[in-house]
């Protein structure tokens, strides 16, 4: 990595172990990165670190400085979002942090000496003492916002991340110590898994390190990091979905994490409680934006799929990989951020071994660039006229792209148009829509092939995919014996049936109806 010395540091930094002479104050201004050697002295009173919309200061130690010496960080934060319209709040963290517990209104408290963070931050016309600025509770699936009159002694944590906002788009300050320390954060699985957490250093982090130290507590679908972008790429760009940036393998993998930067990650659901760490390692010297602005990164082979309607888009994207496979490949696939509400959704499934998880990314391996069909997902409102379109794609042109409706029983080349249609009802599962790659023209026989996905995980059998009929499942055993007989009603899109009675084996299953014969081998555990 390079390393640049700006004109400052040559003031403040030195490979000795003499005192340097400064003045009380040391001021660095947004986008200078400080390094700050083994065994050398800093002299001064307190450093003051700067940032704006799309820079940041960074002072990397290498050993604690003086406990005398108070930091501060003033951490801009985005402009509060209006009702109705994108953009707007921040999910940001403690950089640096005094010794001992800090409270809500201690934070609220703090100023640079001409503006108090409590006049920044924006409270509730109608309640005065709620700010805009709190925790994400995943057991109401939604964010909060403090009110000093219950919360004001509440503790404020390195590591977690909270959502905040200002006026008009300003700064708020930290004050305290930097931590040399691994800081752990504890993360859990309520109504969902998702969990705030942030970025405890006044440097960068890198992200993918991050992922791979804790892949372990991290969900398999969603070993990711997603960032609140403030809807400054809704429904654009790869690794964007929505309001959020996802950071995996795959997607803006060049992307590091902002000093005093929030993020989303999902906790392991086969772990009721968690916790992640940051480590002194995870430390990146310098970069330049958090995920307001976003980034860019090189990606494989994809395609980007894209839904809109009257006012919203959305987005899934699929990747061909060598790294890849049709299951689940944790750090490159990655599950749909689905800790908020939305009325417009679109996503993937898995084209093996699926078990319901939609897919924001899917990553498949190079052979399934030729003749795969890719289970879709929608949500969308009656009434609403919904278009699909390529929003962008890197695979050769000898490659088509059909969308199939399974209800209309139609097939539009991608390449070539889009395909519009407005729900006679609410839309929100998957079975009536999948996409085909492929290097030929789609045949009748092609058309005429399977919908639906017959799989096993554990002692489950699921049936994906929209059943025009009542249907019969059978399940027979190796020998050919019955074993199970489950009926499954017409409009029913995603079916399991347990088998905990059933030992661990290769079964046979047939699902039959008037329009439809299928019969799978799969493997119960």
């Amino acid at each position: 990595m390079k390393i640049y010395y700006p004109t400052l540091l040559a003031l403040v930094i030195g490979l000795v172990t003499n005192a340097q002479d400064l003045t009380s104050t040391m001021h660095v201004s947004a986008g200078t990165p400080v390094y700050v050697s083994v065994a050398t002295t800093v002299s001064t009173d307190q450093i003051n670190l700067k940032s704006t919309s799309n820079q940041f200061s960074t002072l990397f130690l290498n050993e604690d400085l003086d406990p005398s010496i108070v930091v501060n960080y003033d951490r801009y934060i985005n402009i509060i979002g209006t009702l109705g319209m994108n953009g707007g709040n921040d999910l940001i963290s403690m950089p640096v942090k005094t010794s001992g517990v800090v409270t809500v209104n201690d934070f609220l408290g703090y100023t640079d000496g001409t503006t108090i963070n409590s006049s920044i931050i924006p409270n509730s016309p109608t309640l005065e003492t709620m700010y805009a600025f709190g925790p994400y509770n995943n057991s109401t699936q939604s964010y909060e916002n403090f009110d000093t009159a219950i919360d004001g002694n509440v503790e404020i944590r390195r590591g977690v991340g909270y959502r905040a906002a200002s006026h008009s788009g300003q700064t708020v300050r930290f004050t305290g110590l930097v931590s040399t320390l691994t800081e752990s954060v504890d993360i859990s699985s309520n109504a969902n898994g998702w969990n705030l957490v942030g970025n405890p250093y006044p440097t960068y982090l890198n992200s993918l390190q991050f992922l791979s130290h804790n892949a372990a507590v991290l969900n398999p679908s969603a070993t990711a990091i997603y960032g609140y972008n403030s809807g400054t790429y809704v429904g654009e760009g790869p690794g964007s979905f929505g309001n959020f940036t996802v950071i995996n393998n795959l997607t803006n993998s060049n992307s590091i994490i902002a000093p005093g930067q929030g993020f989303l990650v999902a906790n392991n659901p086969d772990n009721l409680n968690g916790q992640v760490s940051f480590t002194m390692a995870m430390r990146s010297f310098n970069g330049t934006d958090d995920f307001v602005l976003g980034r860019s990164s090189s990606t494989n082979e994809m395609l980007r799929l894209k839904v809109v309607n009257n006012s919203d888009a959305y987005a899934t994207e699929i990747y061909f990989n060598e790294n890849s496979t049709r299951g689940l490949d944790p750090g490159y696939d990655a599950a749909n951020f689905d800790g908020l509400s939305s009325n417009l959704l679109l996503y993937s499934q898995l084209v093996e071994n699926n078990t319901g998880e939609n897919m924001a990314i899917q990553s498949l391996d190079f052979d399934s660039q030729n003749n795969v069909i890719i289970p879709l997902g929608l949500k969308a409102n009656q009434g609403e006229e919904i278009t699909f379109s390529i929003d962008s794609m890197t695979l050769p042109d000898t490659y088509d792209v059909y969308l199939e409706d399974n209800l209309t029983n139609t097939f539009t080349l991608l390449n070539n148009e889009n395909y519009s249609f407005v729900p006679q009802t609410n839309i929100d599962g998957t079975g009536r829509f999948f996409l085909r790659l492929g290097t030929d023209a789609l045949s009748i026989d092609d058309v005429e092939g399977k919908n639906l996905y017959i799989s096993a995980q554990d002692q489950t059998v699921y049936i994906r995919g929209l059943l025009f009929a009542d249907s019969q499942v059978f399940i027979y055993d190796i020998q050919g014996r019955l074993v199970n007989k489950t009926n499954l009603k017409e409009g029913s899109n995603l079916n399991s049936i347990r088998t905990n009675n059933l030992s661990s084996g290769i079964y046979v299953v047939k699902l039959s109806n008037i329009m439809h014969e299928q019969t799978e081998k799969v493997i119960l555990r």
